[in-house]
């Protein structure tokens, strides 16, 4: 077969893992055009939110986060917004015991694209114990309103991070998302596949453990930890990252993904696998 054909094939197949994968993501997900704001809870809401977290993943419905209802399906549940009344407060998953102390978040699905596809299939495929998104679009556009949960310290994103880490203290809360090498500023960033973080500058040895795991597995992906191997994309504004560390939290990992790594993790199901088990590397039950 010619460059030029295995081109169109891979283009081919990358297209049809899209769709199938989108139609994944549609079972949890709702469109971000139907936001109709953006809610910052206040510092006593948050703590009200993250209680009702804490209760709703030990199992618990009866006390729910401000503006959000339960759905129980088969294996798991969904805490989300009524329908029309989606103010940007975030979609969560909980998967029903046992699971694996594993929290896969993608906070800027749609303008990291193929973020919330990639999550909603590493949940899927995996005995995770919870996935989040963002629920209301990132950057504002026409008749749509938009917003950051990675900006606000009290958005219901941090209240279920700091809720997870409690609950699974030797745990990991992942946040997913996209970068253009084309844009950064250093060699190194513009080199990478993948950029590792935690929001300090003094990461644990967990996140470099994970970074083995993903160099050894999925070589000849360009795997960096900030701030060793890079000074970019470090998550130093991340208010769950932020969060998580005052808290004492050493679980949580920023994943940087470049384009040609998001389209592989979305059209091939192999290294999607890999992935999902480097995420579990390190990760017990113990409380």
């Amino acid at each position: 077969m010619s460059t030029s054909g295995r081109q169109w094939r891979r283009a081919g197949l990358l297209v049809l893992a899209m769709l199938v994968l989108a139609a994944l993501a549609s079972r949890y997900l709702s469109p971000l055009r139907q936001a109709t704001g953006f809610v910052v809870p206040s510092a006593a809401e948050a703590k009200k939110a993250e209680a009702a977290f804490a209760s709703a993943l030990a199992g618990n419905d009866t006390q729910l986060p401000p503006g959000l209802v339960a759905v129980r399906q088969e294996g798991y549940r969904v805490l989300g917004e009524k329908a029309g009344q989606c103010g940007g407060q975030g979609t969560y998953l909980l998967r029903e015991p046992p699971a694996l102390p594993l929290a896969i978040v993608a906070p800027h699905r749609g303008s990291d694209r193929h973020t919330g596809t990639i999550a909603a299939s590493l949940f899927d495929e995996s005995p995770a114990a919870a996935a989040a998104w963002n629920s209301a679009p990132r950057r504002a556009n026409a008749g749509c309103p938009a917003g950051d949960p990675t900006r606000h310290p009290t958005h219901h994103l941090t209240a279920f991070s700091l809720a997870f880490a409690a609950a699974y203290p030797q745990g990991r809360v992942v946040q997913l998302h996209g970068f253009d090498g084309a844009r950064r500023t250093s060699r190194a960033a513009q080199l990478a596949d993948i950029i590792l973080s935690q929001g300090t500058r003094t990461p644990a040895p967990s996140l470099y453990d994970l970074a083995d795991c993903l160099s050894r597995r999925l070589h000849p992906w360009r795997v960096r930890v900030f701030p060793g191997d890079v000074d970019e994309l470090g998550a130093l504004e991340n208010r769950q990252g932020q969060a998580l560390a005052a808290a004492g939290f050493t679980g949580f990992a920023h994943i940087e993904l470049s384009r040609e790594v998001r389209e592989a993790l979305v059209a091939d199901g192999a290294q999607r696998a890999v992935f999902g088990r480097c995420l579990a590397t390190g990760v017990t039950s113990a409380r």
